[in-house]
Protein backbone atom coordinates (compact mmCIF):
# COMPACT_ATOMS: atom_id res chain seq x y z
CA UNK A 1 0.00 0.00 0.00
CA UNK A 2 1.18 3.65 -0.92
CA UNK A 3 0.11 6.97 0.02
CA UNK A 4 0.94 10.16 -0.95
CA UNK A 5 4.77 11.71 -0.36
CA UNK A 6 2.89 14.71 1.55
CA UNK A 7 0.91 11.83 3.85
CA UNK A 8 4.20 10.09 4.46
CA UNK A 9 5.63 13.31 5.61
CA UNK A 10 2.89 14.49 7.94
CA UNK A 11 3.33 11.06 9.40
CA UNK A 12 7.45 10.92 9.68
CA UNK A 13 7.42 14.67 11.05
CA UNK A 14 4.92 13.25 13.89
CA UNK A 15 7.53 10.17 14.23
CA UNK A 16 10.47 12.37 14.23
CA UNK A 17 8.90 14.23 17.47
CA UNK A 18 8.35 10.87 19.41
CA UNK A 19 4.31 10.21 18.68
CA UNK A 20 2.92 7.39 16.74
CA UNK A 21 0.96 8.38 13.38
CA UNK A 22 -0.87 6.63 11.07
CA UNK A 23 -2.99 6.91 8.04
CA UNK A 24 -6.58 5.90 8.99
CA UNK A 25 -10.21 5.17 7.81
CA UNK A 26 -11.52 5.44 4.25
CA UNK A 27 -8.12 6.49 2.70
CA UNK A 28 -6.71 3.10 4.09
CA UNK A 29 -9.93 1.26 3.04
CA UNK A 30 -10.39 2.63 -0.77
CA UNK A 31 -5.87 1.98 -1.44
CA UNK A 32 -6.45 -1.09 -0.30
CA UNK A 33 -9.34 -1.56 -3.02
CA UNK A 34 -7.21 0.20 -5.40
CA UNK A 35 -9.41 3.35 -5.74
CA UNK A 36 -7.11 6.84 -5.02
CA UNK A 37 -8.95 8.35 -1.90
CA UNK A 38 -10.33 11.44 -1.80
CA UNK A 39 -8.64 12.49 1.48
CA UNK A 40 -6.35 11.55 3.64
CA UNK A 41 -6.98 10.91 7.56
CA UNK A 42 -4.18 10.61 10.25
CA UNK A 43 -4.55 9.20 13.40
CA UNK A 44 -1.68 9.95 16.24
CA UNK A 45 -0.83 9.60 20.10
CA UNK A 46 -0.29 13.00 20.04
CA UNK A 47 -2.06 15.28 21.71
CA UNK A 48 -3.86 18.92 19.59
CA UNK A 49 -1.63 20.93 21.78
CA UNK A 50 1.36 18.47 20.68
CA UNK A 51 0.46 18.81 17.36
CA UNK A 52 -0.04 22.22 16.44
CA UNK A 53 3.59 22.66 17.87
CA UNK A 54 4.88 20.16 15.54
CA UNK A 55 3.31 21.53 12.82
CA UNK A 56 4.18 25.16 13.85
CA UNK A 57 5.38 26.19 10.47
CA UNK A 58 2.32 24.97 8.78
CA UNK A 59 -1.01 26.50 8.08
CA UNK A 60 -3.03 24.68 10.36
CA UNK A 61 -7.19 25.20 11.47
CA UNK A 62 -8.48 23.98 14.34
CA UNK A 63 -11.19 21.82 12.76
CA UNK A 64 -12.31 20.28 15.48
CA UNK A 65 -10.33 20.77 18.51
CA UNK A 66 -12.42 19.48 21.35
CA UNK A 67 -12.03 16.18 19.95
CA UNK A 68 -8.93 16.10 19.03
CA UNK A 69 -8.58 17.27 15.37
CA UNK A 70 -6.28 19.93 13.62
CA UNK A 71 -6.82 20.10 9.97
CA UNK A 72 -2.95 20.62 8.57
CA UNK A 73 -2.30 22.14 5.03
CA UNK A 74 0.39 20.11 3.36
CA UNK A 75 2.15 20.76 -0.24
CA UNK A 76 2.09 17.76 -2.47
CA UNK A 77 1.97 17.78 -6.76
CA UNK A 78 2.33 21.30 -6.67
CA UNK A 79 -1.02 21.79 -4.91
CA UNK A 80 -2.19 22.28 -0.74
CA UNK A 81 -3.85 19.54 0.78
CA UNK A 82 -5.80 19.73 3.90
CA UNK A 83 -4.83 16.49 6.09
CA UNK A 84 -7.33 15.78 9.41
CA UNK A 85 -5.23 14.89 12.09
CA UNK A 86 -6.73 13.06 14.75
CA UNK A 87 -5.11 11.87 18.66
CA UNK A 88 -6.26 8.63 19.45
CA UNK A 89 -9.69 8.92 21.63
CA UNK A 90 -12.31 6.73 23.87
CA UNK A 91 -15.35 8.39 23.47
CA UNK A 92 -17.61 9.12 26.29
CA UNK A 93 -21.55 8.16 27.24
CA UNK A 94 -23.78 9.00 24.15
CA UNK A 95 -27.01 10.41 24.88
CA UNK A 96 -28.50 11.70 22.02
CA UNK A 97 -27.54 8.35 19.35
CA UNK A 98 -25.44 10.89 17.76
CA UNK A 99 -22.66 12.44 19.80
CA UNK A 100 -20.56 11.03 23.16
CA UNK A 101 -21.13 13.58 25.88
CA UNK A 102 -17.30 13.64 25.97
CA UNK A 103 -14.22 12.36 24.76
CA UNK A 104 -10.69 11.40 25.89
CA UNK A 105 -7.19 11.13 24.56
CA UNK A 106 -6.09 7.75 24.58
CA UNK A 107 -1.80 6.76 23.72
CA UNK A 108 -3.40 3.50 22.44
CA UNK A 109 -3.88 2.63 18.45
CA UNK A 110 -6.36 -0.09 19.21
CA UNK A 111 -8.60 1.82 21.65
CA UNK A 112 -9.29 4.37 19.04
CA UNK A 113 -9.79 1.90 15.92
CA UNK A 114 -12.20 0.15 18.72
CA UNK A 115 -14.38 3.30 18.65
CA UNK A 116 -15.36 3.12 14.89
CA UNK A 117 -18.29 2.29 12.90
CA UNK A 118 -17.11 -1.03 10.66
CA UNK A 119 -13.97 -3.35 10.27
CA UNK A 120 -13.25 -1.93 6.87
CA UNK A 121 -12.85 1.72 8.12
CA UNK A 122 -11.26 0.34 11.78
CA UNK A 123 -7.56 0.28 9.67
CA UNK A 124 -4.10 2.11 10.35
CA UNK A 125 -1.40 2.43 7.79
CA UNK A 126 2.28 3.55 8.04
CA UNK A 127 5.54 2.22 6.15
CA UNK A 128 7.19 0.92 9.51
CA UNK A 129 4.25 -0.99 10.69
CA UNK A 130 2.51 -1.86 7.80
CA UNK A 131 -1.50 -2.35 8.08
CA UNK A 132 -3.02 -2.42 11.63
CA UNK A 133 -6.06 -4.43 11.36
CA UNK A 134 -7.38 -5.39 14.84
CA UNK A 135 -10.95 -6.59 13.51
CA UNK A 136 -10.75 -8.54 10.31
CA UNK A 137 -10.96 -5.45 7.90
CA UNK A 138 -8.91 -6.78 5.02
CA UNK A 139 -11.17 -10.13 5.51
CA UNK A 140 -14.32 -8.29 4.92
CA UNK A 141 -13.09 -6.51 2.10
CA UNK A 142 -11.79 -9.26 0.86
CA UNK A 143 -15.56 -11.15 1.26
CA UNK A 144 -16.88 -7.89 0.46
CA UNK A 145 -18.93 -8.18 3.84
CA UNK A 146 -19.76 -4.56 5.80
CA UNK A 147 -19.44 -5.66 9.37
CA UNK A 148 -19.90 -3.56 12.57
CA UNK A 149 -16.94 -2.96 15.07
CA UNK A 150 -17.43 -5.00 17.94
CA UNK A 151 -21.33 -5.52 18.95
CA UNK A 152 -23.48 -3.88 16.07
CA UNK A 153 -25.88 -2.68 18.45
CA UNK A 154 -23.61 -1.04 20.65
CA UNK A 155 -22.43 0.78 17.86
CA UNK A 156 -26.07 1.64 16.38
CA UNK A 157 -26.84 2.95 19.62
CA UNK A 158 -23.87 5.10 20.18
CA UNK A 159 -24.32 6.67 16.75
CA UNK A 160 -27.78 6.01 14.42
CA UNK A 161 -26.54 7.70 11.38
CA UNK A 162 -24.58 4.60 11.59
CA UNK A 163 -27.10 2.98 10.45
CA UNK A 164 -27.41 4.79 7.27
CA UNK A 165 -24.14 4.70 6.90
CA UNK A 166 -23.60 0.89 6.70
CA UNK A 167 -26.48 0.72 3.45
CA UNK A 168 -24.62 3.76 1.77
CA UNK A 169 -21.16 2.05 2.10
CA UNK A 170 -22.69 -1.07 1.14
CA UNK A 171 -24.55 0.60 -1.77
CA UNK A 172 -20.97 2.69 -2.82
CA UNK A 173 -18.79 -0.79 -2.60
CA UNK A 174 -21.09 -3.25 -3.95
CA UNK A 175 -20.79 -4.93 -0.25
CA UNK A 176 -23.40 -7.06 1.28
CA UNK A 177 -24.00 -6.86 5.26
CA UNK A 178 -22.89 -9.08 7.72
CA UNK A 179 -26.13 -11.04 9.53
CA UNK A 180 -25.38 -9.41 12.87
CA UNK A 181 -24.99 -5.98 12.28
CA UNK A 182 -28.53 -5.91 9.68
CA UNK A 183 -30.16 -7.94 12.32
CA UNK A 184 -28.47 -4.87 15.05
CA UNK A 185 -29.75 -2.30 11.90
CA UNK A 186 -33.67 -3.61 12.24
CA UNK A 187 -33.19 -3.35 16.27
CA UNK A 188 -31.81 0.16 16.44
CA UNK A 189 -33.67 1.85 13.32
CA UNK A 190 -36.41 3.84 15.32
CA UNK A 191 -33.46 5.97 16.36
CA UNK A 192 -32.92 7.30 13.18
CA UNK A 193 -35.69 9.88 14.63
CA UNK A 194 -33.25 11.19 16.62
CA UNK A 195 -30.99 12.23 13.25
CA UNK A 196 -31.09 15.36 11.89
CA UNK A 197 -32.69 15.38 8.54
CA UNK A 198 -29.49 17.33 6.75
CA UNK A 199 -27.56 14.32 7.91
CA UNK A 200 -29.49 11.63 6.64
CA UNK A 201 -30.09 13.48 3.40
CA UNK A 202 -26.66 13.50 2.88
CA UNK A 203 -26.12 9.65 3.34
CA UNK A 204 -29.23 9.05 1.14
CA UNK A 205 -27.87 11.33 -1.77
CA UNK A 206 -24.61 9.32 -2.02
CA UNK A 207 -26.37 5.83 -1.55
CA UNK A 208 -28.84 6.47 -4.15
CA UNK A 209 -25.45 7.76 -6.91
CA UNK A 210 -23.94 4.45 -6.33
CA UNK A 211 -23.95 1.17 -8.21
CA UNK A 212 -25.45 -1.08 -5.36
CA UNK A 213 -28.53 0.58 -4.43
CA UNK A 214 -30.78 -1.84 -5.43
CA UNK A 215 -29.46 -4.63 -2.85
CA UNK A 216 -29.12 -1.46 -0.03
CA UNK A 217 -32.54 0.07 -0.45
CA UNK A 218 -33.99 -3.59 -0.40
CA UNK A 219 -31.75 -4.72 2.82
CA UNK A 220 -33.15 -1.16 4.46
CA UNK A 221 -36.61 -2.11 3.31
CA UNK A 222 -36.18 -5.38 5.27
CA UNK A 223 -34.99 -4.01 8.68
CA UNK A 224 -38.05 -1.30 8.71
CA UNK A 225 -35.62 1.60 8.35
CA UNK A 226 -36.67 3.43 5.47
CA UNK A 227 -40.02 2.94 7.28
CA UNK A 228 -38.45 5.18 10.22
CA UNK A 229 -37.01 7.50 7.85
CA UNK A 230 -40.35 8.40 5.78
CA UNK A 231 -44.35 7.97 6.92
CA UNK A 232 -45.30 6.15 4.10
CA UNK A 233 -45.44 2.54 2.64
CA UNK A 234 -42.08 1.17 1.43
CA UNK A 235 -41.34 0.35 -2.29
CA UNK A 236 -41.66 -2.84 -3.26
CA UNK A 237 -38.85 -4.99 -4.60
CA UNK A 238 -40.00 -4.38 -8.49
CA UNK A 239 -40.27 -0.81 -7.38
CA UNK A 240 -36.39 -0.89 -6.26
CA UNK A 241 -35.50 -3.03 -8.99
CA UNK A 242 -36.05 -0.30 -11.52
CA UNK A 243 -33.61 1.60 -10.33
CA UNK A 244 -30.82 -0.41 -12.06
CA UNK A 245 -32.52 0.52 -15.48
CA UNK A 246 -31.60 3.85 -15.11
CA UNK A 247 -28.19 2.90 -16.65
CA UNK A 248 -26.41 6.27 -15.87
CA UNK A 249 -28.28 7.09 -12.95
CA UNK A 250 -27.52 9.55 -10.33
CA UNK A 251 -29.20 10.73 -7.05
CA UNK A 252 -31.93 12.85 -8.61
CA UNK A 253 -32.68 10.48 -10.71
CA UNK A 254 -33.27 7.12 -8.91
CA UNK A 255 -34.71 9.43 -6.43
CA UNK A 256 -37.20 10.54 -8.59
CA UNK A 257 -37.66 6.78 -9.90
CA UNK A 258 -38.51 5.66 -6.73
CA UNK A 259 -40.75 8.35 -5.92
CA UNK A 260 -43.16 8.14 -9.08
CA UNK A 261 -44.45 5.25 -7.29
CA UNK A 262 -45.91 7.46 -4.92
CA UNK A 263 -48.53 10.21 -5.02
CA UNK A 264 -47.67 13.92 -5.58
CA UNK A 265 -48.68 14.96 -1.80
CA UNK A 266 -46.80 11.53 -0.54
CA UNK A 267 -43.49 12.91 -2.94
CA UNK A 268 -43.74 16.63 -1.62
CA UNK A 269 -44.02 15.26 1.94
CA UNK A 270 -41.15 12.86 1.31
CA UNK A 271 -39.01 15.71 -0.10
CA UNK A 272 -39.85 18.36 2.28
CA UNK A 273 -38.76 15.47 5.19
CA UNK A 274 -35.39 15.10 3.85
CA UNK A 275 -35.12 19.36 3.60
CA UNK A 276 -32.78 19.44 -0.07
CA UNK A 277 -32.03 22.61 -1.42
CA UNK A 278 -34.98 24.01 -3.59
CA UNK A 279 -33.96 23.56 -7.03
CA UNK A 280 -32.96 20.15 -5.84
CA UNK A 281 -36.62 19.31 -4.43
CA UNK A 282 -37.58 21.19 -8.22
CA UNK A 283 -35.26 18.69 -9.99
CA UNK A 284 -36.85 15.63 -8.12
CA UNK A 285 -40.53 16.50 -8.62
CA UNK A 286 -40.02 17.77 -12.48
CA UNK A 287 -38.52 14.27 -12.87
CA UNK A 288 -41.22 12.06 -11.41
CA UNK A 289 -43.77 13.51 -13.57
CA UNK A 290 -41.47 11.92 -17.10
CA UNK A 291 -44.26 9.16 -16.10
CA UNK A 292 -46.82 10.92 -16.51
CA UNK A 293 -45.59 11.79 -20.20
CA UNK A 294 -48.30 10.27 -22.46
CA UNK A 295 -47.61 7.35 -24.80
CA UNK A 296 -46.06 8.57 -28.24
CA UNK A 297 -48.18 8.93 -30.74
CA UNK A 298 -47.97 8.13 -34.38
CA UNK A 299 -46.62 11.64 -34.96
CA UNK A 300 -43.14 11.13 -33.26
CA UNK A 301 -41.48 14.66 -33.94
CA UNK A 302 -44.57 16.19 -32.42
CA UNK A 303 -44.21 13.96 -29.06
CA UNK A 304 -40.53 14.38 -28.95
CA UNK A 305 -41.22 18.31 -29.27
CA UNK A 306 -43.69 18.26 -26.34
CA UNK A 307 -41.07 16.23 -24.39
CA UNK A 308 -38.59 18.83 -25.08
CA UNK A 309 -41.12 21.68 -24.01
CA UNK A 310 -41.07 20.08 -20.80
CA UNK A 311 -37.49 18.78 -19.84
CA UNK A 312 -35.08 20.35 -22.64
CA UNK A 313 -32.87 21.88 -19.55
CA UNK A 314 -32.74 18.24 -17.96
CA UNK A 315 -32.85 15.76 -21.04
CA UNK A 316 -30.26 13.17 -20.13
CA UNK A 317 -32.13 12.68 -16.78
CA UNK A 318 -35.78 12.91 -18.10
CA UNK A 319 -34.68 10.33 -20.85
CA UNK A 320 -33.46 7.72 -18.06
CA UNK A 321 -36.38 8.04 -16.22
CA UNK A 322 -38.89 7.70 -19.31
CA UNK A 323 -36.37 4.49 -20.15
CA UNK A 324 -37.64 2.65 -17.02
CA UNK A 325 -41.11 2.66 -17.41
CA UNK A 326 -42.01 3.03 -21.11
CA UNK A 327 -41.70 -0.27 -23.19
CA UNK A 328 -38.37 -0.41 -25.64
CA UNK A 329 -40.08 -0.65 -28.81
CA UNK A 330 -41.68 2.90 -27.61
CA UNK A 331 -38.92 4.38 -25.90
CA UNK A 332 -35.89 3.83 -28.73
CA UNK A 333 -37.98 5.78 -31.29
CA UNK A 334 -39.21 8.07 -29.28
CA UNK A 335 -35.79 8.98 -27.90
CA UNK A 336 -34.32 9.04 -31.61
CA UNK A 337 -36.89 11.78 -32.37
CA UNK A 338 -36.06 13.70 -29.35
CA UNK A 339 -32.54 14.05 -30.30
CA UNK A 340 -33.23 14.38 -33.93
CA UNK A 341 -35.36 17.46 -32.68
CA UNK A 342 -33.18 19.06 -29.78
CA UNK A 343 -30.30 18.71 -33.22
CA UNK A 344 -32.99 21.08 -35.07
CA UNK A 345 -33.22 23.39 -32.09
CA UNK A 346 -36.66 23.51 -32.35
CA UNK A 347 -39.05 26.76 -30.64
CA UNK A 348 -39.33 25.32 -27.30
CA UNK A 349 -39.79 28.75 -24.92
CA UNK A 350 -41.91 31.53 -25.09
CA UNK A 351 -38.63 33.80 -26.30
CA UNK A 352 -37.79 31.19 -28.97
CA UNK A 353 -41.39 33.01 -31.36
CA UNK A 354 -40.43 35.04 -34.01
CA UNK A 355 -43.25 37.83 -32.15
CA UNK A 356 -43.08 38.96 -28.59
CA UNK A 357 -44.87 40.24 -26.18
CA UNK A 358 -44.62 44.30 -27.19
CA UNK A 359 -46.40 43.19 -30.35
CA UNK A 360 -48.86 42.42 -28.82
CA UNK A 361 -49.54 44.43 -25.71
CA UNK A 362 -51.47 47.04 -27.99
CA UNK A 363 -53.44 43.92 -29.43
CA UNK A 364 -55.03 43.15 -25.77
CA UNK A 365 -55.40 46.46 -24.51
CA UNK A 366 -52.03 46.36 -22.53
CA UNK A 367 -53.82 43.53 -20.45
CA UNK A 368 -50.54 41.57 -19.49
CA UNK A 369 -52.29 38.83 -17.96
CA UNK A 370 -53.97 38.17 -21.56
CA UNK A 371 -50.55 38.79 -23.43
CA UNK A 372 -49.11 35.71 -21.04
CA UNK A 373 -51.77 33.88 -22.27
CA UNK A 374 -51.76 34.69 -25.88
CA UNK A 375 -47.90 34.05 -25.66
CA UNK A 376 -48.60 30.32 -24.43
CA UNK A 377 -51.08 29.39 -26.90
CA UNK A 378 -48.75 30.73 -29.45
CA UNK A 379 -45.95 28.34 -27.52
CA UNK A 380 -48.50 25.31 -28.39
CA UNK A 381 -49.62 26.23 -31.80
CA UNK A 382 -45.68 26.29 -32.51
CA UNK A 383 -44.48 22.85 -30.65
CA UNK A 384 -47.06 21.42 -32.56
CA UNK A 385 -46.33 22.60 -36.01
CA UNK A 386 -42.83 24.05 -35.77
CA UNK A 387 -43.68 26.15 -39.55
CA UNK A 388 -46.05 28.51 -37.99
CA UNK A 389 -42.89 30.40 -35.81
CA UNK A 390 -43.60 33.10 -38.99
CA UNK A 391 -44.11 36.70 -37.76
CA UNK A 392 -46.80 37.02 -39.99
CA UNK A 393 -48.49 33.78 -39.16
CA UNK A 394 -48.06 34.22 -35.40
CA UNK A 395 -50.14 37.91 -35.55
CA UNK A 396 -53.01 36.33 -37.18
CA UNK A 397 -53.21 33.34 -34.96
CA UNK A 398 -52.58 36.08 -32.37
CA UNK A 399 -55.40 38.04 -33.19
CA UNK A 400 -57.58 34.68 -32.75
CA UNK A 401 -56.45 33.77 -29.63
CA UNK A 402 -57.35 37.00 -28.09
CA UNK A 403 -60.94 37.49 -29.53
CA UNK A 404 -61.54 34.05 -28.05
CA UNK A 405 -60.38 35.48 -24.76
CA UNK A 406 -62.33 38.02 -24.82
Amino acid sequence: MKHPTYVKNCIELLARSGYSAYAVGGAVRDSLLGKEPSDWDVTTSATPDEILSVFADFRTIPTGIKHGTVTVLLEGNGARHPVEITTFRIDGEYRDSRHPESVSFSKRLQEDLSRRDFTVNAMAYNENEGIVDAFGGQRDLENKIIRAVGNPETRFREDALRILRAFRFSSQLEFEIEENTLLAARKCASLLKNIARERIFAELKRLFASSGVAYSLQKMVECDVWQNIFDVFPPTTEQINQLTLASNGNFATRLAILLSNYTETERENILNSLRPSNEEKKKVLRLCRVRDFPAPNSNLPKSARHFLNLYDNILPEALEVLSTWMKNEDFAPLKEAILSEQKQKRPLKISDLAIGGEVLLPLCEKNRALVGKTLNSLLEAVIEDPTQNEKSLLLDKAKEIIENFK
